[in-house]
């Protein structure tokens, strides 16, 4: 079907394959040149594969559609169009691939927003990453239906008539797309927050927010997916959020340590009023309770900085120390049960 390679064809065919080697090499030099971990030495390192590739599958689909054309065959496209679709293509590869090279030096750059905290310059890299995402594609596969020769009529209808199967055969996702959209306008919760759902008994760390889910680590770390029009009907608590954490410990006397009891509040609610590393504006407080029945039960309250691990020092603290108040005064803890 494919007659002998003419020698004009057989020199595109070599040029096509000798331009893409050209293409590998320059790329391959000019990153030499520049400087080590620099961005553009980076960017042309990562898209040194997509490019030349491209160029390859362009250059070939362009001969071999010639060729085919040579031979008489009534093509529905030309090898032009053709190429330029292969080129297309090529290009969303390209971009996508250094979109994740510009999204993980700002990630790592001080610099940039220096006025923000960490959890807004990871709600933003996410942004970004999403928005550059859905606008390559879109913008890439239209121009790709363009080529092949859709019409924008033709895309205008098809898109109405997914719109109204979508509205009334996909409600779900319709829901979890809207609350998507919404989670990145309120922002009720970023990336690395910890947060807690009341309705479902669920606590996590948030590790992603799609656009119809949202990810969760648990504290045994197992990734929870969440569709996201669960945050849309129902109540969410951000724990990261919180500017203090309120610690409690509650534990129960021997009865026969009743009359120890106010002495032992005493000491505590003066040591407690003297902590420097508790929050000197929230209430300190110490309290008594069950001496009516006989089962008396030290109460302790106060507020702490809202990061876990000097939660965890400050309550192990007080604990301990509760322990050596009530030998200091004969007294000791109930024994359980």
């Amino acid at each position: 079907m494919i007659t002998a390679l003419s020698g004009f064809a057989l020199h595109r065919l070599l040029f096509a394959l000798l331009l893409t080697a050209a293409a590998w090499l320059g790329l391959e030099l000019l990153a030499g040149r520049l400087a080590a971990g620099s961005l553009p030495r980076q960017l042309l390192q990562r898209t040194q594969l997509s490019l030349t590739l491209t160029l390859l599958v362009a250059g070939l689909s362009w001969w071999l559609f010639d060729q085919l054309d040579r031979a008489g065959l009534d093509l529905p496209r030309h090898g032009y169009e053709v190429r330029d679709a292969v080129l297309n293509l090529g290009l969303i590869w390209t971009v996508l691939r250094c979109k994740g090279v510009l999204l993980r030096r700002l990630d790592a750059d001080p610099r940039w927003l220096p006025q923000r905290n960490p959890r807004d310059r990871r709600f933003l890299i996410d942004l970004f990453n999403k928005l550059i995402t859905t606008v390559v594609v879109v913008v890439g596969l239209l121009e790709l239906l363009r080529l092949l020769g859709v019409s924008p009529v033709l895309l205008l209808t098809a898109s109405g008539i997914g719109a109204a199967a979508v509205g009334f055969g996909a409600k779900a996702l319709v829901e979890n797309l809207i609350s998507g959209v919404m989670l990145y306008i309120n922002r009720p919760f970023g990336i690395g927050d910890l947060i807690e759902i009341p309705d479902r008994r669920l606590s996590g760390t948030v590790r992603a927010v799609s656009i119809f889910y949202t990810e969760l680590i648990t504290a045994e770390r197992e990734p929870v997916y969440l569709p996201n029009a669960v945050f849309s009907t129902g109540a969410v608590s951000n724990l990261s959020r919180r500017d203090q954490r309120r610690l409690v410990l509650e534990l129960a006397l021997r009865p026969e340590d009743a009359g120890r009891c106010g002495a032992i509040v005493s000491q505590l609610t003066a040591e407690l009023a003297e902590d420097g590393e508790l929050s000197g504006s929230l209430p300190r407080r110490v309290h008594l309770s069950g001496l009516d029945d006989g089962r008396p039960r030290l109460r302790l309250e106060c507020f702490c900085d809202n990061d876990a691990d000097q939660a965890a020092a400050v309550r192990q603290r007080w604990l301990l120390r509760i322990a050596a108040v009530l030998a200091q005064h004969g007294g000791a803890l109930a024994a359980p049960g």
